[in-house]
């Protein structure tokens, strides 16, 4: 049986869209909270790679609204993997 819970990310406006299953196993937890992890990791890469001349105003502001949701995510799949144990 499955164990709903929202996302409390700044992902989604509402916690009626994005769910996820907390009575999933904990090894998938890992798995989906590892994805977005290396995701958060290639993004700073690209930004540690940037050309000085790059308008950092505007990038900035768009790495940040990438960036957030997914640490936020990967945090609450990290707690509930532990919560398994």
């Amino acid at each position: 049986m499955s164990d709903l819970q929202p996302l409390t990310s700044l992902a989604q406006l509402h916690d009626d869209v994005l769910f996820v299953d907390a009575g999933a196993p904990a090894q998938h937890l890992f798995e989906a909270a590892e994805r977005r992890l290396v995701a958060l990791e290639d993004l700073l890469c690209l930004l540690a790679d940037c050309p000085d001349e790059m308008p950092l105003v505007q990038g900035q502001a768009r790495l940040v609204s990438a960036l957030l949701p997914m640490a936020a995510e990967a945090r609450q799949l990290y707690q509930l993997a532990q919560d398994r144990r």
